[in-house]
């Protein structure tokens, strides 16, 4: 009986030996689980920086849409304007700020874009295709107008638009009819 007992601690010592990870299987392992992390951490910013954006274009886009309808709304006789029209202020949820309501200071603090209305000197001309009876040849319409529409990242109230690289605007056109004047 004793030495069954015997016999049978020893085939666990040596089971148990067999069942457990050396130290270079462990190694192994956490080199491989810290190459994946290390990976996942590498394209953390990447994400970050593409969601922010991605938000910026979104409300961007918020801000022209805005814009392009109070021009289209405008009457005629109201753009009175050549080149960039007076700057509009717009927080990063894209509502707009008048030094009116807030103060400098608050304005600084929450400025995120700066908008404005460009407004050529010289109409653009507006074609319109004439129909099968016309001669081929045509007119500018003189109906119709064609705006630029800038919006800029910048929490910098006093931004030029004229002296700013033209990689830092974004640009959106907009035709506007001329109705009941």
């Amino acid at each position: 009986m004793k030495i069954l007992a015997n016999t049978q601690r020893c085939r666990l010592r040596v089971s148990g030996r067999s069942a457990a990870f050396s130290l270079v299987e462990v190694t192994i392992a956490v080199a491989i689980a810290a190459l994946g992390f290390i990976t996942l951490l590498g394209l953390l910013p990447q994400g970050i920086n593409m969601a922010r954006n991605s938000a910026e274009m979104s409300v961007g886009s918020k801000i022209m849409q805005k814009l392009s309808g109070e021009m289209q709304s405008m009457a005629w006789s109201r753009i009175t304007w050549t080149g960039y029209g007076p700057p509009r202020y717009f927080s990063n949820e894209g509502m707009e700020m008048t030094t009116a309501d807030t103060s400098q200071e608050d304005l600084v603090a929450s400025l995120a874009f700066v908008a404005s209305v460009y407004v050529p000197e010289k109409a653009l001309d507006v074609y319109l295709p004439t129909g099968a009876s016309g001669n081929g040849a045509s007119t500018p319409e003189d109906y119709l107008r064609r705006v630029k529409i800038c919006v800029t990242t910048s929490a910098d109230p006093s931004f030029d638009f004229n002296a700013a690289s033209p990689l830092r605007i974004s640009y959106a056109y907009s035709l506007i009819a001329k109705m009941g004047d």
